[in-house]
C-alpha cells in the first residue's frame, strides 16, 4: 500500500509538470509497407508492438504457416519479429513457447492482440484452437523470444492486453457481457476486477499510468468506457464518463514522448464511426480531453473501400518518430504499414518567403501579455529547436518548440492561462549551440 501511494505522489507532480507543455504533433506521413509488400495473409493482422530494442512484433490474425509434427504437417499461428530495418529478427517467427519447462505450441486458432509490458517484454492475447477454445496470455522475453509465464484468465478469447507503471496487467474478454475486466500483477497472480462484466465486444483496452483510469473500447458502443479509482488496482473502480464518442475503437496504443493515447477506429463493418471521425484512421488525445483529436494516421490504400482495412493495432519506435500501423479484414494488400513524422508544436507556424541569415529569438508581442502572446525566432539552417519558458526561479513551466525545423522564420504561440502572474524567461536552444533567452511579463 505505501509504495503504491508513493508511486501515486511521484506521477502526480509529473503530471502537474508535463501539463502545461504545448500540444505536439508528428504529422505522420505514409513511407513503406512494413516489412515489405509481400507481408499479406487472409484476415490481415490483429496487433503490432515494439520492444525496447526497436524491434516490431506482429500479430496475424490466422497466419498461414505450419510446422512438421512427426510426419504430419500442423497449421500454427506464429508470432513474428523484425528488426526495424525490415529483416527477421533471429528468433522469428516464434512457433513454440516453453513455458516452466512445457513446451507450447501455437497451433492454429487465433491471434487477439499484442502489447509491451512495462520490462519491455511482450505479451501476446493468444486463442488456441483446441477443444475449449483456451484464451491465453503469454509473456516473452524480448530479447531472446523465449518464453516466460503465461496466464488462462477464462475460456475466452482475450484483448489486447494493458499495463500500468507498476506492470499490472488489465484484460478484458472480446465477446459482449461474457465475463469482467480483470487485474493482474507483474507475475500474472490475480488481483481482482475493475469491473464483474464489460458490455460491447471488444478488441482492445488501455490503461493510465497510475493505474487509475482503465479507458474499455468496446467498439459496438461507439464510445470508449471510461473507469476510475482513485486507488488504482486496489479499486474499487465506478464508470465515470464516456469519452472517444462516436469512434469505433478497436485498437489502442500510447505514444512514448507526448504521452498521447491513439486509438484505431473501425469501418461501416465494424460500425460507422460518426463526426467527426472517419473510417480506416488513427486519432491521438491528449488528457484531459479525449474527444477531441490532436493528431491522426489514416491508412494508406488506393483501394480503401475493396479492401476494406479494419484498424487493429498501433506502435511507435522508442523516439516516437515511427509509427507502425495494421489492419484486419485485408488480404489484397500487405497489412502493416510504417509512417514517418517529426515532432512539432502544434502552435508553431512558419511564414512563408522568408529569407532568413542568423538565429534570433525576438522579444514577444504583446509584451505584457495577458493570456497569450507570440514568440518569432529565425533559424537558418535545418537544426533541432527547443524554446522553454522558465519561471524566476528557474523552473521551466512550459516546453514551446522541441523539435527539428528547417530554415525559416517562426511564431510560436503562448498561453500563461494555468499560470500566476509574474515575470518569466523564454530560452531558444539549437542543437549547433545557439542559446539566447529573453524576459516577458504575464499581468492578470
Amino acid at each position: 500500500m505505501k509504495s503504491r501511494l508513493m508511486f501515486l505522489f511521484g506521477l502526480v507532480l509529473m503530471f502537474a509538470f508535463v501539463a502545461s507543455a504545448q500540444t505536439t504533433v508528428y504529422k505522420y506521413a505514409f513511407s513503406k509497407a512494413f516489412p515489405d509488400t509481400g507481408f499479406k495473409v487472409a484476415n490481415g493482422a490483429h496487433g503490432v508492438a515494439v520492444d525496447p530494442d526497436g524491434k516490431v512484433w506482429i500479430v496475424r490474425y490466422s497466419d498461414a504457416d505450419s510446422m512438421l509434427v512427426g510426419s504430419t504437417y500442423k497449421a500454427t499461428i506464429p508470432i513474428r519479429v523484425y528488426n526495424a530495418n525490415g529483416t527477421p529478427a533471429s528468433f522469428s517467427p516464434i512457433r513454440i513457447l516453453t513455458i516452466k519447462s512445457v513446451a507450447e505450441t501455437l497451433y492454429a486458432g487465433n491471434n487477439r492482440g499484442i502489447a509491451r509490458d512495462k520490462n519491455g517484454n511482450i505479451v501476446v492475447a493468444n486463442n488456441l484452437a483446441n477443444p475449449t477454445r483456451t484464451g491465453n496470455l503469454y509473456r516473452i522475453n524480448y530479447k531472446t523470444g523465449a518464453g516466460i509465464d503465461k496466464v488462462s484468465p477464462q475460456v475466452a478469447s482475450q484483448t489486447q492486453p494493458a499495463f500500468d507503471d507498476l506492470n499490472e496487467m488489465f484484460t478484458a474478454n472480446v465477446s459482449d457481457g461474457v465475463g469482467p475486466i480483470r487485474i493482474f500483477d507483474g507475475s500474472f497472480s490475480f488481483l481482482g476486477n475493475v469491473v464483474d462484466t464489460s458490455r460491447g465486444f471488444s478488441r482492445t483496452l488501455a490503461v493510465s499510468k497510475d493505474g487509475n483510469d482503465v479507458y474499455f473500447g468496446g467498439f459496438t458502443n461507439n464510445k470508449v468506457t471510461r473507469y476510475h479509482s482513485a486507488n488504482g488496482s486496489l479499486g474499487p473502480y465506478s464508470t465515470i464518463d464516456t469519452v472517444m464518442k462516436g469512434l469505433t475503437v478497436e485498437c489502442f496504443g500510447w505514444h512514448p514522448k507526448t504521452g498521447y493515447l491513439w486509438a484505431g477506429g473501425g469501418n461501416a463493418t465494424s460500425g460507422a464511426n460518426l463526426a467527426p471521425f472517419t473510417d480506416y484512421s488513427f486519432y491521438a488525445f491528449k488528457s484531459p480531453n479525449f474527444n477531441t483529436p490532436v493528431d491522426s494516421i489514416k491508412w494508406s490504400s488506393a483501394n480503401l473501400l475493396t479492401n476494406d482495412p479494419r484498424p487493429r493495432g498501433i506502435a511507435f519506435s522508442n523516439t516516437g518518430d515511427t509509427a507502425y500501423i495494421c489492419a484486419f479484414n485485408v488480404s489484397a494488400e500487405a497489412c502493416v504499414q510504417m509512417f514517418v513524422g517529426k515532432s512539432q508544436a502544434a502552435g508553431v507556424h512558419r511564414e512563408d518567403g522568408i529569407v532568413v541569415s542568423d538565429y534570433q529569438l525576438m522579444q514577444n508581442y504583446p509584451n505584457p501579455f495577458n493570456p497569450s502572446t507570440q514568440i518569432k525566432f529565425t533559424v537558418p539552417s535545418n537544426v533541432t529547436v527547443s524554446l522553454k519558458v522558465y519561471d524566476m526561479l528557474g523552473k521551466e513551466v512550459a516546453t514551446l518548440v522541441e523539435g527539428e525545423f528547417s530554415a525559416g522564420s517562426y511564431t510560436a504561440d503562448m498561453n500563461g492561462k494555468n499560470l500566476s502572474s509574474g515575470m518569466y524567461f523564454y530560452t531558444l536552444k539549437t542543437s549547433n549551440g545557439f542559446t539566447q533567452t529573453k524576459k516577458m511579463m504575464l499581468l492578470k
